[in-house]
């Protein structure tokens, strides 16, 4: 296929719908699991760099005009390397701070037309099967507070009832259709329907249906259908069967002992059993199945109640159990275990769908909570653990997870860790986590007593600069590392296996570039991507030296010339440095450009 050619081919596998949220510079802030699944993972930052070229002035207008523009088609390139048609749904404008963000969905036209064809198809099956039950249909609408009760016969509806469902409540027992003891589970019904309950079972004697001329022992059988994260449209079905079932009281006495209050979701004792019990079942017949075990927690909580408030933090707590249950959805268990901890189990998805899970999930979170506090910073640490590889039972498994955990969090925190035996090493050798976790971890107190004493041997003369930066690679797991200085930057030290020969970085005396730096002469890029658009010269040399992330420092040495350091990782491994490494390094580059300048410190 040419380069700009359109691909019009139906693939059954390819989603028919994707939600994405841009900024005012068109950077894609927040992408659900099918974006990323469609778009690639590693998609440009600017979303109209996918855009036909053609497209791109009338794509770019729809984006900036306001919600009276609702729909646009472009052809967009997707990660197969084709274009595809796709038409553009503007949901919702909202600013997050001073950025105007704007809420898409992307529709690929080929897929949906098929589509239809298919759940046409369905409806008129599903039509069929409901002309020949006897059980009748009901379903609440809480935005129009409309109740219906119907069923099919004939392939057409026949409505018993369509009202507000308030008066339907009041009407049912002012009228004596429900009475005695039985109003206890009619108005527990009520409350089921209204509240959106997920899943709801409720029994009991009435004359609803005949208006009262007979006493009918129904069930009601109704479920919450959710869209975009809001309860919708509670729908279920009536029957009467001979024998009465449970009654919704004592479901609802049975999963209140099992939930959270605060959240909503499983209890730890709850979380912790049910998670037991697949694990154990699945040791003993499906040692083949994917799932992974999950330990979550909220960077920094503690600080939060103390600038933001404690119902801030209980909106935090909320919103997270909230989208990490929406993220998992029917794949798996979710739980919360502690103060800000949480638990999961994820089942039947591969390593990579559950990458692009947690991505979609944190972004969406970083977004939403700053909707409310636009200066709140959200990031979670998660520890990862990989049943049948990693353990068969449970106590293995969690131990695993929360020791990935702890790794994260030494790592700078806002990551996730999957734990991998080469790359970690033995970590159940020591659940105190008092030892390094393979080559790339050292305590911090470690770190710090090898700061000091490379600055103490470069100032006795036992360490060269070359024999300096040797240590800090081997020690600290950096690809690579380059000093320059003067006023065009020149490099003067690099070592590492750099794709091309490091020359200079006299792109940080771009003004706005030099504003990155902080009071201590401190620029960190966790990924050289975010340099795409304000900084295309710097990103282009950092890229084709194959540097994902890096670490500069800057400082004026003693005889008056500026230098600076610079940390890179390779790859696509990105590295997000932590304050530990920032504040041990800072002192290593201190004592090193004093050293180079010709002079020491006293």
């Amino acid at each position: 296929m040419r380069k700009y050619d359109v691909d019009i081919s139906y693939e059954s596998n390819m989603p028919n719908e994707v939600e994405f949220t841009l900024d005012n510079r068109y950077v894609v802030k927040i992408g659900d699991e099918r974006f990323y699944n469609l778009m690639g993972e590693t998609m440009l930052s600017a979303f109209n760099g996918l855009v036909y070229p053609d497209d791109v002035m009338k794509f770019e207008q729809f984006v900036m005009a306001d919600m009276s523009v609702r729909y646009c088609i472009v052809r967009c390139l997707i990660k197969t390397g084709t274009y595809r048609w796709m038409i553009l749904n503007k949901k919702k404008i909202y600013n997050v701070g001073a950025d105007r963000m704007v809420e898409l969905v992307a529709q690929d036209i080929i897929v949906v037309s098929n589509d239809f064809d298919i759940y046409h198809g369905s409806v008129r099956k599903y039509r069929a099967i409901m002309n020949v039950i006897d059980e009748k249909i009901f379903e609440y609408d809480p935005l129009s507070r409309m109740l219906t009760i119907y069923c099919y016969r004939n392939n057409k509806s026949e409505i018993f009832e369509r009202t507000d469902f308030n008066e339907w409540k009041e009407n049912c027992i002012s009228k004596g259709y429900v009475t005695g003891d039985d109003v206890i589970q009619f108005e527990t019904l009520c409350t089921s329907i209204a509240g959106g309950v997920s899943n709801f079972v409720v029994s009991f004697n009435n004359s609803i249906m005949s208006k009262g001329e007979r006493v009918d022992s129904l069930v009601f059988k109704g479920q919450s259908l959710i869209t975009d994260g809001e309860k919708r449209l509670t729908v279920g079905v009536i029957s009467e069967p001979e024998k009465r079932t449970r009654t919704i009281q004592e479901h609802v006495d049975l999963d209140e002992a099992k939930l959270d209050s605060a959240t909503g979701i499983f209890n730890k004792k709850a979380i912790t059993d049910m998670i037991t019990e697949d694990i154990n079942a699945a040791s003993v017949s499906a040692k083949d199945k994917q799932m992974y075990l999950m330990i979550l927690d909220i960077d920094n909580f503690k600080s939060v109640n103390d600038s933001y408030g404690h119902y801030f933090g209980d909106e935090v707590i909320k919103s997270f159990a909230d989208a990490l249950k929406m993220a998992v959805g029917g794949r798996g268990l979710v739980g919360r275990i502690g103060g800000d901890e949480f638990m999961a189990l994820v089942k039947d998805i591969n390593v990579e769908e559950l990458r692009i899970m947690l991505k979609s999930m944190r972004k969406g979170l970083k977004v939403s909570l700053a909707q409310k506090q636009p200066e709140y910073l959200f990031s979670t640490s998660i520890g990862i653990s990989q049943f049948s590889k990693d353990g068969t039972d449970y106590e293995t498994l969690f131990k695993i997870a929360d020791a990935a955990l702890y790794i994260a969090k030494e790592k700078g925190k806002d990551r996730y860790i999957i734990y991998d035996y080469n790359k970690h090493g033995d970590i159940l050798a020591d659940m105190k986590h008092d030892i390094a976790f393979g080559n790339e971890f050292m305590k911090p107190m470690a770190k710090y007593e090898l700061a000091a004493d490379i600055v103490m041997n470069v100032s006795l003369g036992k360490m060269s600069v070359m024999d300096v930066l040797a240590e800090l690679t081997d020690k600290l797991n950096i690809h690579g590392i380059s000093i320059f200085a003067g006023k065009d930057m020149k490099c003067i030290y690099c070592t590492g296996h750099y794709k091309d020969a490091v020359t200079d970085a006299a792109y940080i005396y771009d003004d706005n570039f030099g504003k990155h730096f902080d009071e201590y002469g401190v620029n960190t890029i966790n990924n050289v991507a975010s340099l795409t658009i304000d900084f295309p010269e710097a990103f282009r040399q950092l890229r084709d030296n194959n540097i994902c992330s890096l670490l500069q420092m800057k400082a004026v040495g003693m005889d008056s010339t500026e230098y600076m350091v610079e940390f890179d990782i390779f790859g696509t491994n990105r590295r997000k440095w932590s304050s530990v490494d920032t504040a041990m390094l800072r002192i290593v580059v201190l004592g090193l450009i004093n050293a180079i300048s010709g002079r020491l410190t006293d």
